[in-house]
């Protein structure tokens, strides 16, 4: 969790509790748990921070008196994946909750059905569909005593039905654990993505207009990864099997 030095105006720990309104056992604590950078030590006895720290300790509070995350959330929040977002990129990101997709949400095609509905319509089994809850590929809203699947999942039991219909049956080994592995995959590409398209976009343009050109490019984006993705098998197969005749040959 290294950051680099600031070159900004520091003060000492009285002064920052004082700018943030946070008392000073409580930005130690934040020290220990790494949720903002240690202070910068000119000596033993001599410790600084820098707007970064006030900045990040303002964060955490908005954090947690208006999205009411608790601390191990917040952490992620900050920290996670590669490299540090700002305040304000951090802001945009949260701000954008709600606003992406909301059209598609508030006008499905297909309406929200039970575990029991989603089996018999796609012809997944209720076993798979409570793997893939388990695994958080599959994310029902609870309505009362019911869970319901909306679009999104009800395209991806069809997936899976597809793919069983393919060939890929558990009889041959591909249980639906393997879909786990794509889930990881995406989590780490979109985690990446958004750092990069927020850092670039955030603070040059409204929170609608991002969401909206987000909305925009995701298609292609897809598009994009589903050619790179049958061509990437291509090129693997194909050094597979240059691999293979050079072996043969030796």
């Amino acid at each position: 969790m290294a950051r680099k030095k600031s070159n900004a105006k520091m003060m000492r720990m009285k002064a920052l509790s004082a700018a943030a309104d946070v008392p000073r056992g409580t930005i130690q604590f934040y020290i220990k748990e790494g949720l903002i950078p240690k202070p910068i030590k000119q000596s033993s006895n001599s410790a600084f921070y820098t707007e970064e720290h006030l900045n990040d300790i303002l964060l955490i509070k908005e954090l947690q008196s208006k999205r009411f995350l608790p601390l191990s959330v917040i952490k992620e929040v900050m920290m996670g994946g590669t490299g540090k977002l700002s305040v304000n990129e951090i802001k945009t990101l949260i701000e954008l909750d709600g606003k992406l997709f909301s059209n598609i949400n508030e006008n499905p095609n297909l309406k929200p059905v039970t575990a029991k509905q989603l089996s018999k319509q796609t012809g997944i089994s209720l076993e798979d569909i409570e793997i893939m809850e388990k695994l958080g590929i599959l994310t029902p809203i609870k309505k009362g005593r019911k869970k319901l699947f909306n679009e999104d999942d009800i395209r991806i039991a069809e997936c899976r039905v597809k793919l069983i219909q393919a060939g890929l049956t558990p009889e041959l080994g591909f249980h639906i654990n393997i879909v786990k592995i794509y889930k990881e995959l995406i989590k780490k590409l979109v985690e990446r993505e958004s750092k990069i398209l927020i850092r670039l976009l955030a603070g040059k343009l409204e929170v609608g207009e991002i969401a909206g050109i987000l909305e925009t490019i995701i298609p292609t984006i897809n598009t994009m990864l589903g050619i790179m993705h049958k061509k990437e098998i291509k090129n693997t197969t194909m050094w597979y099997a240059l691999t293979s005749e050079n072996r043969e040959k030796l």
